[in-house]
């Protein structure tokens, strides 16, 4: 409850600022970085969008025993604020050396990648919004009127990694 509360409230959670996405529970779990937050751990050490997590503290992704399980769970979802844990990744020129990250209270920013398009039909807005928590009311206020001062007349709004939350 407290920290969920956290993060609900003040958006403020353990980790190292990679979201990621887990294609299945059992092998193979296919479990990638869906974005980073800025400033963060994961941003600093060079972890993007799209790379697929092979291990965490040398235990395989797919390992499926329970010590194995306890690792990935722990590295991967609940990892301890002030721990270091080594990562190996594979990216699009694949398996990159081993990137050790040390957890820490990440502030998550919810509303990113304001952007302004401008097109021959119009002025387009973009924004990602990430995470329905407190936070981002004062986030989406802020992007909307940046938006609205360059004469935005369409919106993309990419809500792909938002899971709802925060009412």
């Amino acid at each position: 409850t407290a920290e969920w509360r956290a993060l609900s409230e003040t958006g403020i959670v353990a980790g190292f600022g990679a979201e990621w996405i887990l294609g299945s529970p059992t092998p193979p779990r296919n479990v990638r970085v869906a974005y980073t937050e800025p400033g963060t751990p994961a941003a600093t050490a060079g972890v993007t969008r799209g790379m697929r997590l092979i291990s965490v503290d040398g235990v395989s992704i797919d390992d499926g025993s329970s010590a194995g399980v306890a690792v990935i769970n722990e590295g991967v979802f609940s990892p301890r604020s002030g721990q270091s844990y080594t990562f190996v990744f594979e990216g699009a020129s694949g398996v990159l050396p081993p990137v050790t990250m040390t957890a820490a209270q990440i502030t998550k920013t919810p509303v990113q990648n304001v952007e302004t398009i401008y097109t021959p039909t119009g002025t387009v807005g973009y924004m990602t919004f990430n995470d329905h928590i407190l936070p981002a009311e004062g986030q989406l206020v802020s992007a909307f009127t940046q938006l609205k001062s360059q004469g935005v007349n369409d919106l993309v709004l990419d809500v792909r990694y938002n899971g709802g939350g925060y009412l």
